[in-house]
């Protein structure tokens, strides 16, 4: 067991917290915010089930140095001064180290990962991020992390973001497409996704855009989405997708989920109906 941290160099008794302050901010030294009881009480030097473990995070609670954010297992956060006002340093900083242990295939995703990207046209007060079973909303000070469940979590391409305070994991920009589509009501429907992916198309890639579909593996999210390709005049893009569906079953599809019969047109390379409308949108997008 490592030493306890104290501030006068004395050896504390063995459940004594000597400096919970201190503990913190080695912690914080290693571009950390996020952590667990049980880490808290080794660099303490006291055992994990000791309550002052208990006592001491309470009181730094109480301080405002730090916030519980996670139960089942206990998680902390810790608050640096300069992000006081917010309530909690930028998720990205801590998100990382509170998903890992608990669902480790997360990314941040659709709206948030557009964002990330480089496609913001609208204002979002919350990071959405993918994961594979039901997690209610989290908020912390001013910022919220709100949960879309999808199965096949772990298939889904994604990468590493490393320029930051901390690492953390975001869909690449093929794969947020599909999310994006099959998950219009997440994200402010069929128009926002057309800007995004009128935005993306000087980078996307063939390759990544198949990978992308073989992880989703669902042939109406990839109709629509080759649809908006085609409208947007992306053909590089569009006949990859073309490509994918050759021999996959394609019955027809509204182009918005939960659409009626106000979907006259029907789109025979892609077999997805739309309608005036859609096509005036597209036409303002592009």
């Amino acid at each position: 067991m490592q030493s306890s941290l104290s501030s006068n160099g004395n050896a504390p008794t063995r459940d004594e917290v000597a400096d919970p302050v201190l503990v913190i901010r080695s912690i914080q030294e290693r571009s950390r915010y996020f952590f667990e009881p049980a880490e808290f009480a080794q660099l303490a030097g006291v055992p994990a089930n000791s309550p002052s473990v208990g006592r001491a995070l309470r009181r730094l609670a109480k301080r405002g140095f730090i916030k519980r954010i996670a139960k089942a297992p206990t998680g902390w956060l810790i608050i640096p001064a300069e992000q006081a006002h917010y309530g909690a340093p930028p998720v990205t900083w801590w998100l990382d180290d509170a998903m890992k242990g608990r669902e480790p295939d997360y990314y941040v995703a659709l709206l948030s990962a557009a964002k990330h990207w480089g496609s913001a046209h609208y204002a979002i007060q919350t990071t959405q991020v993918m994961v594979a079973s039901p997690r209610r909303s989290m908020t912390v000070g001013k910022l919220k992390v709100d949960f879309v469940v999808k199965r096949g979590l772990e298939k889904t391409p994604t990468t590493v973001v490393s320029a930051d305070v901390a690492a953390w994991k975001v869909s690449t920009r093929e794969a947020t497409l599909f999310d994006l589509m099959r998950h219009q009501a997440h994200v402010g429907g069929i128009e926002s996704i057309a800007r995004i992916v009128r935005d993306f198309g000087p980078f996307l890639v063939g390759d990544e855009i198949t990978k992308a579909a073989n992880a989703t593996a669902q042939v109406a999210t990839a109709q629509r989405l080759g649809f908006l390709f085609d409208r947007l005049r992306m053909s590089h893009a569009a006949n990859r997708l073309d490509e994918w569906l050759v021999g996959r079953r394609m019955p027809y599809h509204p182009l918005e989920h939960g659409e009626g019969q106000d979907v006259p047109i029907i789109d025979e390379r892609w077999h997805v109906r739309y309608n005036t409308r859609h096509l005036t949108m597209l036409e303002e997008v592009s």
